[in-house]
């Protein structure tokens, strides 16, 4: 999967928590995030002070649900359960979601649907 296709599969699946999402779509995604949150950044170092923090948070919320749901659907790659991803929302855990993350999925169909296309 390239980039283009990981960022346009993970944003047409907005909110979906269903299926199945590759690693690399996953990492795919997490990276056009870090660069959509740098470019905000470096924005919002030219515009006065009070509407930096308010760009950053807009952009945050736009991404935010995108992120959980791609997440999601990477715990089912591995055959884990949706509340599993539920760890994701403690930031002292992320370690253990990083592991999950870079983890194989599970060849063949499993109980979530078929193997993502990578």
């Amino acid at each position: 999967m390239t980039f283009k296709d990981a960022v346009a599969s993970a944003l047409v699946q907005y909110a979906s928590l269903q299926g199945r999402s590759s690693r690399s779509e996953f990492w795919y995604f997490a990276l056009f995030i870090l660069l959509v949150s740098a470019m905000v950044y470096l924005v919002s170092l030219a515009l006065p002070e009070r509407y930096g923090p308010i760009m950053q948070s807009l952009v945050f919320m736009a991404l935010a649900i995108p992120l959980f749901s791609v997440f999601v659907r990477r715990m089912h790659d591995i055959s884990a359960s949706a509340w599993r991803a539920l760890v994701f929302c403690v930031p002292v855990l992320h370690i253990i979601c990083l592991y999950w993350a870079v983890k194989r999925g599970q060849e063949g169909e499993n109980e979530y649907g078929p193997a993502p296309q990578d």
